[in-house]
């Protein structure tokens, strides 16, 4: 993923992605129950929105209680820790009360954390579980430590010793939550498992989780986008359904060359990074990190500029981001609120999905462009749709064809809403490149 100096070696699907349709016949891996259906936590930060995070911390010299107003300023609402820049007590401290003054939460990032889970899979000294804990209490209770980011982009051999960590660490610090950042559906090297479907439902039985988190980028530097990006969304959004737990994904906002395997991606323009929020919020991501807010150092992959430059200013995409993250806030707090059930994808070009939908209440169908329909229900029942582009080069005209007439909705635009009487049985909404639709069916 994001990880500079991680190095597997990595295919991405060729654009058939034929052993997708095998993977179909394999989508119940999944023994356990399902939890009642009121069982269920999607704000698990208690932000009272969308956990919106970073990756890539300001550097050393950087670390200010102003760097981080600016973080905040930006509309992000916690910080994944990194280690190579909070690589000290001290530091992390320092930065916690950074969080503190601006309203931030905080995940803290250690490198022995990841390597004693490692060693642990190949040796389960449980002394390696004490140090992991003991190593927490001085700052555990500040109050903007949100947790431990253990690890990012495990393969499936390290999950039994990861369950380990977890179960010690909840035990000890039942208030605060872990983290860990998954490969995405491209990853076939990295997983270390015999398909994604295996990785994901292995993590979910073998690590009781209440939240997933993965990465996946879109852009090529080609043109277009990645084959398999909807179905990465969809599997996701169908295990974390089945539990009732959330699940956290991350948007590129820079170029990236020369990962091993992997196409090289483009340099996000405003509407790349818009649709790429928007379609996650679709297929019903509760949480979205931004990869990268501070621009990393080059190693054998290179990285174009983030949010943030190496030499502290802020680039164009600063503000890209900072208006997709409030005109996102008010829709997103309803979503968070709701199951997502399951997209409807309208296309010419096939994209493999997990578990597509066609219709959805009194939705029957849905023409006109090439388009995406998340399909959300709250706890009352009521139904919503989340619409937005397929690519974000295109703007669409969507024709949503009801089963029956004279509903009135609420239709929201970024942070504005109107309600209106429909008096027949479709719908139209003309929708701009980078931009979404939501629709509140409200009786």
């Amino acid at each position: 993923m994001k990880k500079f100096f991680f190095r597997f070696s990595i295919l991405l699907f060729s654009s058939s992605l034929l052993f997708i349709g095998c993977e179909k016949e394999e989508n119940k891996i999944d023994i356990e129950e399902p939890p009642k259906e009121a069982d269920y936590n999607y704000d698990v930060l208690s932000l009272g929105e969308v956990a919106v995070g970073l990756w890539v911390t300001p550097p050393a010299n950087y670390q200010t209680s102003e760097e981080y107003a600016r973080i905040r300023e930006c509309g992000i609402n916690f910080v994944n820790g990194f280690h190579y820049f909070e690589n000290s007590n001290s530091r992390i401290l320092k930065v916690l009360d950074y969080c503190e003054e601006n309203n931030l939460k905080f995940f803290v990032n250690k490198a022995t954390v990841a390597e004693d889970i490692v060693k642990y899979s190949k040796n389960a000294d449980k002394s390696l579980l004490t140090k992991f804990i003991n190593e927490i209490k001085p700052y555990a209770e500040h109050p903007a430590f949100a947790g431990e980011l253990l690890m990012d982009e495990p393969g499936k051999p390290l999950f039994g010793a990861i369950s380990a960590f977890t179960k010690a660490f909840e035990e000890a610090y039942p208030d605060k939550m872990w983290h860990v950042n998954l490969f995405p559906s491209y990853a076939t090297g990295g997983i270390q498992a015999p398909n994604y479907n295996d990785y994901i439902s292995n993590w979910l039985l073998t690590v009781p989780s209440k939240h997933i988190s993965y990465d996946s980028y879109p852009l090529l530097a080609t043109g277009g986008i990645t084959n398999d990006y909807f179905y990465n969304l969809d599997i996701i959004r169908s295990k974390s359904r089945f539990r009732k737990i959330p699940f956290w994904t991350f948007i590129q906002t820079l170029s990236i060359a020369g990962t091993p395997g992997v196409p090289d991606k483009r340099e996000p323009s405003e509407t790349d990074i818009r649709w790429q929020v928007w379609t996650n919020l679709t297929f019903g991501a509760k949480g979205i990190q931004y990869f990268c807010y501070w621009s990393p150092g080059n190693g054998s992959e290179q990285f174009g500029e983030a949010l943030i430059g190496l030499n502290g200013e802020k680039t164009v995409r600063y503000d890209y981001v900072k208006k997709i993250n409030n005109d996102i806030n008010r829709i997103g707090k309803i979503l968070l609120n709701c199951h997502a059930e399951g997209v409807i994808l309208t296309s010419v070009k096939e994209y493999p999905m997990f578990e597509q939908l066609y219709n959805f209440g009194i939705i029957d169908s849905v023409t006109g462009d090439e388009s995406i329909v998340g399909c959300f229900e709250n706890e009352k029942g009521e139904k919503k749709v989340l619409i937005t582009t397929l690519t974000p080069d295109k703007p669409s005209n969507v024709i949503l064809h009801l089963s029956e007439n004279s509903r009135k909705i609420k239709v929201w635009i970024n942070g504005s809403s109107q309600e209106k009487v429909v008096n027949d049985k479709s719908i139209s909404f003309q929708i701009k490149e980078g931009e979404a639709v939501f629709v509140e069916f409200l009786d």
